[in-house]
C-alpha cells in the first residue's frame, strides 16, 4: 500500500492527483443529476437517448482521430478539462439534444483516454492496480461522498444553474493545475497489437459498455426511489462511503496476489448479483445496502483494467486505450435500445435483470484470456 503511495512523490503524478481530485469532485456535484436536469428541461426519453447516442459516438471515434494527429496525446487531458467546463456553459444556455450530445462527448473523449494513458505511464506494473485504484476509484469515491450530497443540496435550494456555475469555476481551477503536468510525446502513433489477447479484451469492453447503467437508468431509478434531488444526492453520498471502504484494499490484494483475471471474475459475478438484486429494490435503504455489493464488484473488476495495461508493452498503451473506448462505444450504443424500451415503460426490473444476464457473458472471455496467456 505504502509503496503505491510513494509514487505520488513524483511531480507529474502529484499534479495529476490534484487535478483529478478537483475534476472528480466537480463531476460528482452534478453528473448524477444530469438525467433529472434533461427531464426538467422537458426533453423526452427519445431526445435524452439522442444526447447519449451522440455522446457515445464522439467518445468512441474522436480519440482515434486525435491519436493520429496529436503528438503529445496525453496532453489532451488539459483540453478535456477545458472542454468539460465549456460543456457546462452549454448546459446553461442550450437545449438542443444534438449540440448537448456533441459537447458532452467532446468533454469525455478528450479527458478519459489521456487520463487513462497517464495512469499507465506513470505507474509501475507491481503497483499498477493500486495507482489505478487511487485515481479511478478512491479519489472518485471520496468525491462521490461529498459531491452528490452537496450537489443535491444546491439544486434543492438554488437550482441547476447555480450548480453549473459553481462547476465551471472548479473546472477552471483543475485546468490551471493540469498545465503543470509533464507530458511526453507519443512516439509510436496508432498501432494495434496483433493476436487473440487484444481481441478478447476488445470484446470484453463491448459487453462492459452494454452493462453500464449509470448514464441514465440508474440515476432515474434512484431518483424515483428517493423522490427528490436532495435525497437522491444523499443516497449516492452514503453509497460512496461504503464503496470507498473496500476499493483500495481489494486492488492492493490484486497487486500482491497478481490475480488480475481471478479478481475480474469475482467482480463480474458480484456485479451480476447486484443487477439481479437491485431489480427488486424499492426503498432507499435497500439501494444503499446494495451499494456495498456494487462497490465490491467495481473494486474487483478494476483488476481487468490493470491486467489490460500489464498485457501489452508501452508502445501500445495509447492505441489500446482509444480502442477500449471504441469497444465501450459499441456496447453503450447497443444498450440504448433496451434503455429506451424499458425506461419508457418505467420497467427498471427487467432492464437490470437483462444487464445482469449479459454481464455473465464476460466469464468465458476471462477464461479464454487465461488460456491465451498459457498458450503464449
Amino acid at each position: 500500500m505504502f509503496e503505491g503511495i510513494k509514487e505520488m512523490r513524483t511531480g507529474s503524478l502529484k499534479n495529476l492527483a490534484v487535478v483529478v481530485s478537483i475534476f472528480f469532485l466537480t463531476s460528482y456535484l452534478s453528473q448524477v443529476f444530469l438525467p433529472v436536469y434533461f427531464n426538467d428541461l422537458g426533453l423526452s426519453i427519445t431526445e435524452i437517448i439522442a444526447i447519449l447516442f451522440f455522446t457515445f459516438t464522439v467518445i468512441g471515434l474522436l480519440p482515434l482521430i486525435l491519436l493520429k494527429i496529436i503528438k503529445k496525446f496525453e496532453s489532451l487531458i488539459t483540453f478535456g478539462i477545458f472542454s468539460t467546463m465549456l460543456f457546462y456553459v452549454t448546459l446553461i444556455y442550450i437545449k438542443n439534444p444534438v449540440v448537448l450530445g456533441l459537447a458532452y462527448g467532446l468533454s469525455i473523449a478528450t479527458f478519459w483516454p489521456s487520463f487513462n494513458l497517464l495512469q499507465f505511464r506513470l505507474s509501475k506494473s507491481k503497483v499498477r492496480a493500486r495507482v489505478i485504484s487511487l485515481f479511478s476509484s478512491i479519489i472518485p469515491s471520496i468525491a462521490g461522498i461529498i459531491g452528490p450530497a452537496v450537489g443535491g443540496l444546491v439544486i434543492q435550494n438554488f437550482g441547476f444553474t447555480s450548480l453549473f456555475t459553481t462547476a465551471i469555476i472548479l473546472y477552471l481551477a483543475a485546468f490551471l493545475f493540469s498545465v503543470n503536468i509533464r507530458f511526453k510525446p507519443e512516439t509510436y502513433g496508432f498501432s494495434i497489437p496483433r493476436g487473440r489477447m487484444f481481441i478478447i479484451f476488445f470484446v470484453t469492453f463491448i459487453f462492459s459498455g452494454f452493462c453500464e447503467s449509470y448514464w441514465l437508468a440508474y440515476p432515474f431509478f434512484v431518483f424515483s426511489v428517493s423522490g427528490s434531488v436532495l435525497y437522491m444526492g444523499l443516497v449516492f453520498a452514503v453509497s460512496a462511503v461504503l464503496f470507498s471502504i473496500v476499493t483500495f484494499l481489494v486492488n492492493w490484494l490484486s497487486d500482491v496476489k497478481r490475480a488480475r483475471v481471478e479478481f475480474a471474475v469475482i467482480g463480474t459475478v458480484l456485479n451480476a448479483i447486484w443487477f439481479f438484486a437491485i431489480a427488486f429494490a424499492s426503498t432507499i435503504h435497500e439501494v444503499v445496502a446494495l451499494s456495498l455489493l456494487s462497490g465490491l464488484a467495481h473494486a474487483f473488476t478494476i483488476s481487468w483494467f490493470a491486467h489490460y495495461g500489464d498485457s501489452f508493452s508501452k508502445e501500445y498503451y495509447a492505441s489500446i486505450l482509444v480502442m477500449m473506448e471504441v469497444g465501450f462505444m459499441v456496447g453503450r450504443i447497443i444498450n440504448l435500445a433496451p434503455t429506451y424500451i424499458f425506461i419508457s415503460e418505467v420497467n427498471y426490473a427487467s432492464y437490470f435483470i437483462l444487464l445482469g444476464v449479459v454481464s455473465l457473458f464476460l466469464l468465458p472471455l476471462y477464461i479464454a484470456s487465461k488460456t491465451s496467456v498459457k498458450s503464449g
